[in-house]
């Protein structure tokens, strides 16, 4: 059987290193772009935001193979706004028309949103919450503009979650480790998510088993966007040791 063809936006660092791992041991031939990466067969050290570029790369890379996956977990973490709208949100829609003709019939594209799209987070400024919410309404747009392909697109929010970036602040340090049970004795799955649950249902959305599924937002937050603030409440006061 041949090798599914998935590139991974990002893929370097955090939740998009997990899902480059998993699909890798699905078997996929994974393309990782991502400023941070050092060339090779398959990492392609590129800057999204520039067009000719990136087209020269991806194209030099997957060569006349076509497309099957493509995963949007791009994060811009630096200081200019403008770059932050150009990676996080406009690159989205450069690269899809940059690939357009290079996508498998009933390819898989899924963005990486944030759960900000259901609830205000109070440590994430107002661009944040734009972008996002923007990425899952593009993700809508494109749902219905790729039918002739019987191309798919879905978006995945997770919530607060805990990555190889993040595990010692959580395991650590002492006010990580105070959030983390906080938030662990709330969600009623009783534990935070990590990177590897958002990989795996990546997976699954960019597997056979999902071909009939298009235009969907999945919350990974292991039930907690289920409970109102007064159930929260509730159940914060059974266990006052936690204050």
């Amino acid at each position: 059987m041949k090798k599914k063809i998935s590139i991974v936006i990002g893929g370097s660092k955090g939740i998009g290193k997990s899902i480059s791992n998993e699909l890798k041991k699905r078997g996929d031939k994974v393309f990782i772009l991502s400023r941070s990466v050092k060339n090779n067969k398959t990492n392609i050290k590129t800057d999204i935001t520039q067009k000719e570029e990136l087209k020269a790369k991806i194209f030099e890379k997957i060569k006349k193979n076509k497309i099957d996956n493509i995963i949007f977990s791009q994060r811009y973490r630096g200081p200019s706004e403008k770059e932050l709208y150009n990676t996080d949100l406009f690159s989205i829609e450069n690269l899809i028309n940059l690939v357009d003709k290079k996508l498998n019939y009933r390819a898989s594209i899924i963005f990486i949103s944030s759960i900000s799209n259901r609830t205000i987070l109070d440590d994430q400024p107002l661009n944040y919450h734009i972008i996002r919410s923007s990425i899952e309404q593009m993700m809508k747009f494109y749902a219905t503009k790729f039918l002739k392909k019987q191309i798919r697109f879905n978006c995945v929010l997770p919530s607060k979650i805990i990555k190889p970036t993040n595990k010692t602040f959580f395991y650590k340090n002492k006010r990580g480790k105070k959030i983390r049970e906080l938030i662990e004795f709330v969600t009623p799955l009783k534990r935070m998510g990590t990177s590897n649950d958002v990989a795996k249902i990546i997976k699954f959305l960019t597997s056979n088993e999902s071909e009939y599924i298009t235009g969907q937002s999945f919350i990974v937050d292991g039930g907690l966007h289920l409970l109102s603030q007064e159930s929260v409440i509730n159940i914060l006061k059974k266990n006052k040791k936690l204050f």
